[in-house]
């Protein structure tokens, strides 16, 4: 698959059109099968993305009313029993197998001595075994219930066996191989999403809440022979994470992010001073106002109601980007749209900018109140649906500010409620047009049939433009561009996933400049992302490192401490591969012990110096003869960042080992980088070469990357 959310959004729309096959047969026989064709799907679909799982509650209503006499205590105990259900998958299917299987695994392997996998497979042995035994007592036994839901058990599994092909892949060693889960172990791992992180839902901290105290995260295990045997030795912990005390944290807590950058963002969005803490206020403030308001229901009124452009808002609220609109000047005014008639050409003529004069929302609004009407469980069925798909999404997501694009498709499902409400407004149309045209079906017939065909027909109009992608290449023409410009083997650091998924399609899927290794930046602090350094993709060779493995493996060297050892920081500057050769020690004495008990390396200076082979730098292209004599004999910078991080010490790693090769490999900065952090101070010694900023040993002093073209100095 090559995007998740239309597959998903297919998952989504199947599994609910076959829970109303079932309500449709449900009394007669082998109607169940359908329940059972909704599990094997729901294991299916988690292959592809988790959202198809937000549809159970509504699954599980449609379920209770359908076989019991509906009433308010029932539904909403099969409300907590389909949020129950949802959990289990989540949980105890998709999370916990795998790390019964891993804990199989590690007694077999660890203690009996058993060869890899043995665990894994004995337990797959032990249940499936204990699957067939129950599914075969309970049928014996009559207990419908019971082999109907060990059947869905069964199903959601043979679906999500599908996940097999992950480690497979990963054994592989394919090019691009994410969190390297080629063992039931690292599994696990892949499963929680470790690299991402979590947000807290009901209970947090704020922004500034003080840490009591931090704990490890999860062991990590790595294969290593010993005494001829392969066993999973414990080779540190993924990263540790914050502890507060009960009493500091705080119920449904939104703005919980310690990062600087969004600290700054929800003081100045909600008017926070400096010296004030948050309040409870503050917290519904920004989910109402931020989370549900700006990354939710904007998205929802673009579709149904019309939108502004296609620019990405900032979400401080500016009249004129991202916003959604009605096209009915006087509404659009008083939302603080400005006056439309006054946009320059580039807005007005922006190919996103649709108005929908409110007419598919209206009839949307109109089909709910006419399902309510007409069967309050239908309307509650179809409601669950759209918050489960929509609101809740924005309860669990807990978005952090500044999202590096807009994320309406995480949104797509709750738009197929509304899909529906809008067909049901039709309906509730012709009731009206009906009741003063009795004698008239064919004039009613004829307004309903226009009013069926106009709205669907005005949304083709204005939104199928932004929607046809087919002539949107910037994407792409942009990577073919940037690859072009570089040198044959060259190394290219990139940041981010809009950086970076671009240049891997043209490599991957066009098969154009394979010869380029590609280094994300946001996954090289990760030991697996370093580990995969060491060996040739495609047409690119291994990149050089100066660490070893157990130099950064789990948490070790997640980051570094300043501390001038020296003294004379002013003045002196220390080569580059010593440097990163003294962080590795073990030695507390170069060590800082921290609240964990974990000691840091300590980083015993900033200032530092690169030698340069002249002769080789010339010999290999990577500076041209006519700039000869603007080498340099060695390369001074400064670090930026006083507790650099292993994706930045992992950069200063490769330009020392590549230094240290007799610059045999040419390396480039994506232009999406932020100077100085982004350059690791090496601002001064890069040259923009095509649609890349090229690292060369001569020096352009005042310059940086931000700035535009360096300005060359004899």
């Amino acid at each position: 698959e090559a995007e998740v959310y239309a597959t998903s959004s297919f998952f989504t729309a199947i599994v609910f059109w076959a829970i109303l096959k079932w309500e449709h047969q449900a009394d007669l026989p082998h109607a169940d099968r359908w329940i059972i064709l909704i599990a094997y799907l729901m294991g299916l679909s988690v292959g592809v993305h988790l959202l198809n799982l937000l549809t159970i509650p509504a699954l599980a209503i449609v379920y209770y009313f359908k076989k019991k006499e509906a009433n308010i205590k029932g539904t909403i105990i099969a409300f907590l029993i389909g949020i129950a259900l949802l959990g289990a998958v989540q949980f105890g299917i998709i999370q916990g197998i795998p790390i019964l299987a891993s804990k199989f695994e590690l007694a077999f392997v660890n203690t009996l001595g058993l060869p890899l996998n043995s665990g894994a497979i004995f337990f797959l042995i032990i249940l499936i075994s204990t699957l067939v035994y129950l599914i075969i007592w309970a049928r014996k036994k009559a207990k419908y219930h019971l082999h109907l839901g060990l059947l869905c058990f069964v199903f959601i599994m043979i679906g999500y066996s599908s996940y097999i092909t992950t480690i497979i892949r990963s054994k592989a060693d394919v090019p691009i191989d994410m969190t390297n889960p080629d063992d039931v172990l690292s599994l696990v791992s892949y499963l929680q999403r470790d690299q991402y992180g979590s947000q807290p839902i009901l209970f947090g901290p704020d922004y500034n809440t003080e840490a009591k105290g931090f704990k490890k995260g999860t062991p990590v295990y790595k294969e290593q022979e010993i005494d001829g045997k392969k066993k999973y030795v414990q080779v540190g912990n993924r990263q540790v994470s914050p502890e507060y005390d009960a009493s500091d944290e705080r119920f449904f807590p939104r703005i919980w992010s310690s990062d600087p950058s969004h600290e700054r963002f929800y003081r100045q969005y909600l008017n926070i001073a400096e010296n004030e803490s948050p309040s409870g206020i503050d917290n519904l403030r920004f989910f109402f106002n931020y989370q549900t308001n700006w990354m939710w229901w904007r998205y929802f009124m673009w579709n149904y109601v019309g939108r502004q452009n296609d620019f990405q808002g900032t979400s401080y609220g500016e009249a004129q980007n991202g916003n959604w609109i009605s096209g009915i000047g006087f509404i659009d005014q008083m939302l603080g749209r400005g006056d439309a008639s006054l946009m320059p050409d580039y807005l007005k003529n922006n190919r996103a900018r649709n108005t929908l004069f409110f007419l598919p929302f209206l009839f949307g609004l109109m089909g709910l109140v006419y399902q309510f009407n007409r069967s309050k469980k239908d309307g509650i069925i179809v409601l669950l649906l759209f918050f489960f798909t929509g609101w809740a999404i924005v309860m669990y997501l807990n978005n952090t500010p500044q999202q590096p694009r807009e994320r309406d498709y995480a949104y797509a499902g709750s738009t197929y409620s509304f899909a529906i409400w809008i067909g049901l407004g039709v309906l509730m149309l012709a009731e009206w047009l009906r009741k003063p045209f009795k004698k008239m079906s064919l004039a009613a017939g004829l307004a309903t049939m226009i009013a069926l065909i106009a709205v669907p027909t005005l949304m083709a109009v204005q939104e199928w433009d932004d929607h046809d992608r087919s002539q949107k290449t910037l994407a792409r023409s942009t990577a073919y561009n940037v690859l072009s410009g570089l040198d044959s083997n060259a190394i290219l650091f990139v940041t981010g996933d809009n950086d970076t998924y671009p240049l891997w399609y043209m490599q991957e899927v066009e098969g154009f400049r394979k010869d380029v290794r590609i280094i994300n930046l946001s996954l090289l602090g990760i030991d697996w992302y370093l580990d995969q350094l060491s060996y040739k993709i495609n047409d690119a060779d291994a990149v050089p490192m100066i660490w070893k493995s157990e130099d950064y493996v789990a948490n070790k060297r997640d980051f570094v401490i300043y501390q001038d050892l020296l003294k004379n920081e002013s003045t002196q500057y220390n080569d580059l591969e010593e440097v990163l050769k003294f962080i590795t020690l073990g030695q507390e004495n170069v060590q800082i012990k921290l609240v964990t008990g974990d000691y840091v390396n300590i980083l015993p200076t900033k200032r530092l110096t690169i030698p340069v082979d002249k002769e080789a730098v010339l010999k290999n292209g990577i500076v041209s003869k006519e700039d000869a004599e603007k080498i340099v004999d060695r390369i001074y910078f400064t670090l930026p960042d006083s507790n650099p991080d292993k994706s930045n010490l992992g950069v200063l790693n490769i330009i020392a080992a590549v230094a240290k090769d007799g610059w045999n490999r040419p390396i480039y900065f994506s232009c999406g980088f932020p100077g100085g952090s982004g350059y690791q101070g090496l601002d001064e010694y890069v040259e923009l070469e095509g649609l890349a900023n090229k690292l060369v040993p001569i020096h352009f002093p005042g310059s940086s990357p931000d700035n535009g073209a360096p300005q060359q100095v004899n």
